[in-house]
């Protein structure tokens, strides 16, 4: 699906959202995210709200769809801080936010808060409630090219100097354990986008030179000779936030 298209789904999927608290995300929460990585900017935020609406209309979940929009808009809130606390860190920033606090009872926000402490896929247990759930599934990638975008910003900031052959090396050995079918990701509800991905990326880590050349192809990679920031990656990630009002 072409950006433009996400974008209109997206508007589509959130047209009932309270307009005063997509208004007050977007001035205060939103642009928190530039502090970010570009793994875990606005553009994936952005993704995760579609999905979590996406998932919460294919599986007819019914939730409360001002308290899906907080939970997805607010999940990566301060991750910029620690990578391996970061759930508890955005949960905590709600919580802090008092002008959150006009838009959700305390039961709600108490919920709110939950759901971002148990997004991440690596929780061993259950998220607590149905919100939870929902969060930690649309917080999974369901495109092989974003995993390689998101993937290669992270190492920007995490492996800047690693020479770029040696990097798709460890990309691919990581993903490989990830993806694999021994080890599935916490996916709670598992539609057609998601095991369509599951399945190419599978098929794709067992071919080592064709996943290389792709991940290079989509990130603009010139030369598997160059350290890691000498790349600039598919800048073009970045700019979906400029499609939405």
């Amino acid at each position: 699906m072409k950006t433009v298209d996400l974008v209109k789904e997206l508007k589509e999927y959130t047209k009932n959202v309270n307009p005063d608290l997509k208004k007050y995300i977007a001035e205060h929460v939103f642009p928190e995210y530039e502090k970010n990585d570009g793994g875990h900017n606005i553009a994936h935020v952005l993704e995760v709200i579609r999905r979590s609406f996406e998932l919460n209309d294919v599986f007819n979940l019914g939730l409360n769809e001002n308290m899906i929009y907080a939970i997805a808009a607010c999940h990566d809130w301060g991750k910029y801080v620690d990578h391996e606390r970061h759930h508890l860190i955005a949960a905590q920033n709600f919580m802090n936010d008092g002008g959150m606090k006009k838009f959700f009872t305390d039961e709600e926000r108490q919920t709110i808060k939950e759901a971002i402490e148990d997004h991440r896929s690596s929780k061993e247990d259950e998220p607590r409630s149905v919100y939870g759930k929902l969060i930690s599934s649309a917080d999974r990638n369901t495109t092989i090219e974003i995993v390689f975008i998101r993937s290669f910003f992270v190492a920007h900031e995490r492996m800047p100097d690693e020479v770029i052959e040696d990097y798709l090396d460890f990309t691919i050995k990581r993903l490989s354990q990830k993806y694999s079918e021994e080890n599935p990701e916490n996916m709670f509800y598992e539609d057609e986008a998601y095991r369509n991905f599951i399945k190419d990326m599978r098929a794709l880590l067992k071919k080592e030179e064709e996943f290389k050349n792709r991940y290079c192809e989509v990130n603009h990679i010139t030369s598997r000779k160059h350290k890691v920031k000498g790349e600039p990656g598919e800048t073009a990630y970045r700019d979906i936030s400029g499609l939405i009002c």
